[in-house]
């Protein structure tokens, strides 16, 4: 299993990408991430500062989303886990 080579990926791109903003920036700022759920999972459990070995409990459908709001003073705010509420219901996952 390459978990700990993934792992190790996911990490540098969580330095590189969340994280909060510099304080000279005076515009809200997007990422956006198209990747495996896994990913997804981890990068929320790290971000949230949960133990990283709870990710794997949990689902997501393909193309949903996941918001993240990272607030200037550090906080970190979930607003959805995998929504599917934008597509169609025969276009979702599992329909």
């Amino acid at each position: 299993m390459q978990y700990y080579e993934d792992v190790a990926g996911i990490e540098a791109a969580i330095l590189n990408y969340i994280h909060r903003a510099d304080a000279k920036q005076e515009e809200d700022s997007y990422e956006i991430f198209i990747c495996h759920a896994n990913v997804i999972h981890y990068v929320v459990y790290t971000a949230l500062q949960f133990p990283p070995e709870g990710w794997l409990c949990l689902s997501l459908n393909n193309g949903s989303m996941t918001p993240l709001v990272i607030r200037p003073d550090g906080r970190v705010a979930l607003r959805t886990l995998g929504d599917t509420g934008f597509m169609p219901p025969n276009k979702t996952p599992g329909a």
